[in-house]
């Protein structure tokens, strides 16, 4: 690590300074520590933000604070040195992944998958936190020992408040998302379009959009589909639909996970159960092509053991001994029956399938599996969302139809943020302590339900 240059600072609040991890375009990150404590990164930024009256910079960093852990560097604290702001987060040791890439080549095979999931994972974490990274990009993913972190999240919006076209060009070119381009609040669907830009690098070495002047990769986001390269199904799908222009038509994170863990198509089913009779060979169960013929012989037995029963009971034979002439088939239970008491007239019929099992009284077939309850739906009330914009370091929530219907936490000063549904049922959960809580609009007008087992 380069050591500390003459001007750096030695420390920095509570922290002491060792060594410089980095400097970019924000700010100079260095290695520290606390008096005994373990090793952090703190990010000292150039300059203190021009008008920041509300504390944007501290409530965004205290909402990052509330970012769940896995696949992310937490943010443990932030304070200010002059006029300059510094945030101190976990320190991770570990190369980002547009070194590795520069060095080892693309990612490949499950390296790539691995690489996919745990900063979809991270995205999650930072959504349902009401968290939107802003500049999602390789140098921000920083792969560890234990696997792929992201760092930095947070940041671009406390230093500007994203309210300008100037400030919104804050992220890296070559992975900011169309509507960054325009007048308008980014949501987490940025973040989206600019982890699919992250991927496509990790897998062919470029950027989707290219990487040559701004002019240029601007106009290309804006109007031209990306460039995949040799990028195999599934994941060239699911990078597909995260390009969509409009940020509406992408998936959302939680949506984005699940078609990594769960690519379409990869899941069957579960195999019906079998009953000891269905196996008849050591070799499993029967072929699939033989068990119509099956079905229909076990349908003709039943019919012809019924008809004997009912010829028996008319020759004397009591309802006991002709209860148990019916065969057993897959969708009864595993009793054995017992054999039909011989009669004066022998009548030849369909011999049932022996099973294997053992013989046993017919008062023993095993009971039938206990039923799963039945979810009611339960109102819980109004949503009430302004304390939990609040909670997020906004003011209040309102809805609105521009520039996406759905419900918006607000600031006097017009900054607006609209909330997911991922966000919109945490809302819920956060507010009614109830981990089923569920959102839904009344008309315009947020609420929220849960289900409970019907009594």
């Amino acid at each position: 690590m380069p050591p500390l240059e003459p001007t750096d600072p030695r420390r920095l609040g509570v922290y002491k300074l060792t060594a410089r991890l980095g400097e970019g375009g924000q700010g100079v990150v260095y290695l520290g520590h606390t008096d005994g404590g373990p090793q952090v990164a703190v990010k000292l930024f150039h300059t203190q933000p021009p008008d920041d009256p509300d504390d944007m910079f501290g409530r965004e960093m205290e909402a990052a604070k509330q970012v769940a852990r896995f696949c992310t560097a937490q943010v443990l604290d932030s304070g200010t040195i002059g006029s300059r702001r510094y945030i101190v987060s976990e320190y991770i040791d570990g190369p980002p992944l547009s070194r590795i890439v520069a060095e080892q080549g693309p990612r490949k095979g499950s390296a790539l998958d691995r690489l996919a999931i745990a900063t979809a994972t991270a995205l999650v974490a930072l959504h349902d936190a009401g968290v939107v990274h802003r500049d999602f990009k390789p140098q921000n993913v920083l792969i560890g020992a234990d696997g792929p972190r992201v760092i930095d999240f947070g940041i671009s919006r406390a230093l500007t408040g994203a309210q300008t076209m100037v400030s919104r060009a804050v992220g890296t070119p070559a992975y900011m998302a169309p509507e960054q381009l325009q007048p308008g609040e980014l949501g987490p669907a940025a973040d989206v379009f600019a982890w699919a830009s992250t991927m496509v690098f990790a897998a062919t070495g470029r950027p989707p959009f290219g990487n040559e002047s701004i002019p240029i990769v601007f106009n290309r986001i804006a109007h031209e589909p990306p460039h995949l390269g040799a990028i195999e199904e599934p994941l060239r799908s699911l990078l597909t639909s995260c390009f969509a222009k409009n940020p509406a038509d992408r998936p959302s994170a939680h949506e984005l996970l699940d078609r990594l863990v769960r690519p379409a198509g990869s899941t069957s089913p579960p195999p019906a159960p079998v009953s000891p009779d269905a196996t008849t060979t050591p070799h499993g169960p029967t072929p699939a092509k033989h068990r119509k013929p099956l079905i229909a012989a076990a349908i003709a037995a039943a019919i012809v053991a019924i008809v004997l029963g009912v010829a028996r009971l008319a020759g004397g034979d009591s309802p006991e001994d002709t209860a148990s002439v019916v065969p057993q088939t897959p969708s009864t239970s595993n009793a054995t029956p017992r054999p039909p008491k011989p009669t004066a007239t022998p009548t030849r019929t369909a011999t049932p399938t022996r099973s294997k099992s053992p013989r046993t009284p017919s008062s023993s077939a095993s009971p039938s599996p206990p039923r799963k309850p039945k979810l009611t739906r339960v109102v819980l009330g109004p949503g009430h969302f302004s304390a939990y914009c609040v909670k997020l370091g906004w003011e209040w929530v309102e809805y609105r139809e521009n520039p996406i219907p759905g419900a918006y936490c607000v600031k006097n000063k017009g900054a607006t943020m609209r909330l997911s549904p991922p966000q919109l049922d945490a809302g819920c959960r956060w507010r009614f302590t109830d981990p089923r809580a569920r959102h839904y609009f009344k008309g315009k007008s947020n609420y929220c339900y849960t289900t409970k087992p019907t009594q």
